[in-house]
């Protein structure tokens, strides 16, 4: 008999493909134990232990004797627990079911089993419980140093340390440069009260009042920098002062220079404080648009450059036209996570600007190889056919089969067709964090034929395999989008680059800030577009449908593109930070070539965001077999506000 859950987890659960990898024989499996464990949940224990009979190789069933034991978990044998331990060992249930066991055990003070049961895991409290029943029981080798690793943090811990800290309070280990490394990392950790705190554990009083100054130099850094007590040069003066100094940099960038050229000339600052002092000054000077913040940024010394700086660089320099700092800046490759693609495009664009034309060509032509945002600016730059370097992954049947029979990803599918898609995703995360580069290739061919898209994509974006495009671009929804592009005159390219710059094809996503759906769509937003197409939007929620969600994202992307004139650039912005942002955004007089203003686009995610989206809707147009429009007549240069001047 079909209780009320089997029907609505069936009439959610996603479709498969064609013909998913794997074949699908456990239909009445999945209903059945659907149906046991919805009684479970409902506390109907008879019920629900008469429905899981005969299912015990089922992959789900962990989960229903996991939703047993730990409801009743206080009442439950040492004996059962451990058994499912041993059953389901290093799968993310018995990861969970050992937490809250684990947490039992330490409120309980079995002292003895926890030591017993305790396997490495990231929670803190855990942790710093197990050094408690080592202390307990006796087993003292190497708990002072295990405390002093948890000891050594910027941030206060878990009251479940203060055993093993006591411990270590009490110990020869605990000294005053013990504590001083920890002040210094509460102040790095911008956490004062911290430092406050551990500084009344210090013996010395010069320490003591070195840690009250710190506190000042963090809170009122100029007036920090006026102490006497900072006269003399030594290592603990020199550190306080560099952290006065980052911190005035904030406030008043022109007071911080003046100040450190004093300071710089009467001590003796090791290569790694004079430098974090500049790199201070130069990143507030750019953040706040100081007159002088390429020179501030071209002073910053090697020993403190990082990808921060090294981005700053590239954005304020392009946008000043600072060509030349510009060249002498990526003569060498980056040190930091900086995109080396855009690092070497916009050195050959400061080349070209310098007239170096036959050097700025060269990389340009290597550029237009890869299939790239910057890429197809450079093949665009040469007159070059853009390159989709497509290759397919192809696994070998024993490389199925591997995938298939991991326990894991048999849990994560079965979730998935029961529509219980939260469970199903941690399943499948806690499984491909076990995974190699190759597994994971093979896993988002097996989880591409189940429909599962996004997981899929996210697999592929975990390997760094991104030439299988059919995989990392899928045409779901096609119907739909074809239907909606037609009606409001769009390119289905264009659609579809916003559904996977905005959800990769995950139908309920969820951000942060409240979008939903395919076309991550604010309800606010979505009813305001509802009402002026005249479409039924009955409550937030109904935008996780697919059909509203590309009927009103279709609408409102058409609407944007309209108010910025057709420009894709500047409607893509538009749709990420709202179409007055980009209205600020805009310049003042003149115009702005499309690739300078995108990549100096004030919001970082939005930058990426256009980035991506022009990206993505080339790419698109490659798999929908249409007629590939350049990239750059799809990014207008942008001009002033109102303006019918042609840029």
């Amino acid at each position: 008999m079909k209780i009320a859950i089997v029907v609505s987890l069936l009439l959610i659960a996603p479709v498969l493909a064609a013909e998913p990898i794997g074949g699908d024989n456990l239909v009445e499996d999945r209903k059945q134990f659907a149906e046991a464990y919805a009684a479970l949940t409902k506390k109907q224990s008879q019920k629900a232990f008469e429905l899981i009979k005969g299912l015990e190789n089922y992959p789900l069933y962990p989960y229903f004797r996991y939703l047993d034991l730990s409801r009743r978990l206080h009442l439950r044998p040492t004996a059962e627990v451990r058994e499912f331990f041993t059953a389901y060992d290093e799968s993310l249930l018995a990861d969970r079911l050992r937490s809250e066991w684990l947490s039992l055990l330490a409120r309980t003070k079995r002292w003895s089993e926890y030591l017993h049961d305790y396997r490495p895991l990231a929670n803190t409290k855990l942790k710093c419980a197990q050094l408690t029943a080592r202390i307990e029981t006796g087993r003292l080798e190497g708990v002072l140093s295990d405390a002093r690793t948890l000891w050594l943090v910027g941030k206060s811990q878990p009251d479940e340390c203060d055993p093993a800290f006591a411990r270590l309070k009490s110990s020869k280990l605990m000294d005053d440069q013990l504590i001083w490394q920890r002040i210094r990392l509460a102040f790095g950790n911008n956490k004062p009260s911290l430092a406050r705190y551990l500084a009344r554990s210090l013996k010395s009083s010069d320490l003591r009042k070195f840690a009250e100054i710190w506190a000042t130099a963090h809170t009122d850094p100029a007036r920090s920098l006026t102490s006497p007590s900072l006269k003399q040069d030594q290592p603990v003066t020199r550190e306080i002062i560099v952290h006065a100094l980052q911190r005035l940099a904030r406030k008043n960038i022109d007071k911080t220079v003046e100040i450190w050229q004093e300071y710089d000339s009467r001590y003796e600052f090791a290569a790694q404080e004079s430098g974090a002092v500049l790199r201070a000054i130069a990143i507030a000077a750019d953040a706040k648009k100081h007159p002088d913040r390429i020179a501030h940024l071209d002073k910053v010394p090697p020993v403190a450059i990082d990808d921060i700086v090294e981005k700053r660089r590239i954005k304020t320099a392009i946008e000043e036209n600072a060509w030349t700092e510009l060249v002498r800046w990526t003569s060498n490759a980056p040190t930091g996570t900086t995109d080396i693609l855009r690092w070497r495009y916009w050195r050959a664009r400061g080349l070209e600007s310098l007239e170096r034309v036959d050097a700025a060509k060269l990389i340009f032509r290597e550029l237009a190889k890869t299939r790239d945002y910057y890429g197809f600016l450079s093949a665009d730059h040469l007159g070059f056919e853009y390159r989709m370097n497509d290759h397919r992954i192809a696994p070998s049947d024993v490389e199925i089969a591997d995938i298939l029979a991991r326990s894991g990803i048999r849990r994560a599918r079965e979730l998935y067709l029961l529509g219980m898609q939260y469970k199903a995703r941690r399943e499948w995360a806690h499984e491909v964090d076990h995974l190699s580069l190759r597994q994971l290739e093979v896993a988002a061919v097996v989880v591409h034929s189940w429909g599962w898209y996004d997981r899929a994509i996210l697999a592929l974006g975990k390997a760094k395999a991104y030439d299988d495009l059919e995989i990392r671009f899928p045409l779901l929804h096609d119907d739909l989008v074809a239907q909606f592009a037609e009606k409001r005159g769009l390119d289905r390219s264009v659609i579809y680059s916003i559904i996977r710059t905005e959800s990769a094809f995950m139908t309920d996503a969820r951000s942060p800030a409240g979008a939903l759906g395919l076309m991550q769509l604010m309800p606010a937003t979505g009813r305001e577009t509802a009402r002026r197409i005249g479409a039924t939007l009955p409550n937030a929620r109904a935008l996780l449908e697919p059909s509203r969600n590309i009927t009103i994202g279709s609408a409102y992307l058409k609407q944007m593109l309209n108010r910025f004139g057709g420009s894709f650039s500047l409607a893509a912005a538009a749709y990420n930070a709202g179409p007055h942002r980009v209205r600020t955004w805009l310049p003042k007089s003149g115009c702005v070539p499309a690739d300078i203003w995108i990549d100096t686009i004030p919001f970082t995610e939005t930058r990426r965001y256009v980035r991506r989206a022009s990206f993505y809707a080339t790419v698109y147009q490659w798999r929908l077999k249409e007629i590939i429009q350049p990239l750059t007549n799809r990014l207008t240069d942008a001009a002033p506000i109102g303006t019918k001047q042609q840029c």
